[in-house]
């Protein structure tokens, strides 16, 4: 299935995800600790975008095989998923939570950028 999903760029992205996360969270030691909570907060919210990502590239593999409409679908649900666990994070985050919203939106911002920095096609 490794073969067919190609999931190995997206896990080393997810590394260096967990990687990040780590780094916001030393580096906003310094604010405190309420700022800690939400910038490991953000940032979980892009890691479990990824993992929800892998998810639906593993989840593909065996549904949808090599039936074009299935994965074209498949891909159209991820999509919308995403987004919408995204946003659930977000609101859970700022409003039930009381998260500062700075420190939130640094961690999220610096950990999704390495789904764009980590993922590019090495020739």
């Amino acid at each position: 299935m490794e073969q067919l999903a190609r999931t190995a760029p997206l896990k080393r992205v997810l590394k260096w995800q967990i990687v990040m996360m780590a780094a916001i969270a030393v580096f906003t030691t310094w604010w405190g600790v309420e700022q800690v909570l939400a910038s490991i907060f953000g940032a979980l919210i892009a890691i479990f975008n990824t993992l929800l990502m892998l998810w639906h590239i593993k989840r593909a593999v065996v549904t949808a095989r090599a039936d074009a409409e299935k994965n074209l679908s498949s891909a159209y649900r991820c999509v919308a998923e995403r987004w919408l666990v995204t946003i659930m994070m977000f609101a859970a985050g700022l409003g039930a939570l009381g998260l500062e919203a700075l420190p939130l939106l640094l961690g999220f911002a610096l950990t999704q950028l390495m789904l764009f920095l980590g993922n590019s096609n090495r020739a």
